[in-house]
C-alpha cells in the first residue's frame, strides 16, 4: 500500500482518495440540499401567496354577495309593504241594497237582472247602465248607453 505525508502524518492513498470522495459527494450533497430547500421554500412562499389571494378574493367575493343579498333583502322588503298597502287600499267593501216601500222589499241585483232581462228582449247590449227606481210608482226607470230608456217593474 502506499502511504503520503499529509501534514507530517502519513496516511494510505486509498484512505486519502476515499477522504475525498467523501468530502466530494458530502459537497454535492449538500449542494443538493441546499437547492433542495431553497426550492421548497420557494415553493412554498409562493403556494402561501396563492393561498393568501385565493382567501382574499374568496373574502371580497362573500362581502359582495353579502351587499347583494342585503340590496334584494331591502328591495323585496320594499315591494311586500308596496304590495300590501295596495291590497288594503284595493280591498273592497262587500255592499248589498235593499229598497222597501210599504210592505214590498227588493234589492239591487233583483232590480238589475229585471233590467237587463227587458234589455236582451230589446236586443240592445249596454256597456253603461243608469238606474232610477221610484217606489211610490213600482217602477225602475233605466237608461242604457245615454240612448235607449225603459220601465220595469220595482216589485
Amino acid at each position: 500500500m502506499e502511504t503520503k505525508a499529509i501534514f507530517g502524518n502519513e496516511v494510505k492513498a486509498t484512505e486519502v482518495k476515499e477522504a475525498e470522495s467523501a468530502k466530494k459527494t458530502t459537497a454535492k450533497t449538500a449542494a443538493k440540499t441546499t437547492t433542495a430547500k431553497s426550492a421548497a421554500k420557494t415553493t412554498a412562499k409562493k403556494t402561501a401567496a396563492k393561498a393568501e389571494a385565493k382567501v382574499a378574493e374568496a373574502k371580497e367575493t362573500v362581502k359582495e354577495a353579502a351587499k347583494t343579498t342585503a340590496k334584494k333583502a331591502t328591495t323585496a322588503k320594499a315591494a311586500v309593504k308596496k304590495t300590501a298597502s295596495k291590497a288594503v287600499s284595493k280591498k273592497e267593501v262587500k255592499t248589498e241594497v235593499f229598497i222597501q216601500y210599504n210592505e214590498n222589499q227588493t234589492d239591487e241585483v233583483a232590480v238589475m237582472k229585471k233590467v237587463e232581462a227587458d234589455l236582451k228582449a230589446l236586443k240592445v247590449t249596454a256597456k253603461d247602465i243608469k238606474l232610477y227606481i221610484k217606489p211610490q210608482d213600482n217602477a225602475c226607470y233605466y237608461v242604457a248607453d245615454g240612448k235607449v230608456a225603459g220601465k220595469v217593474d220595482l216589485f
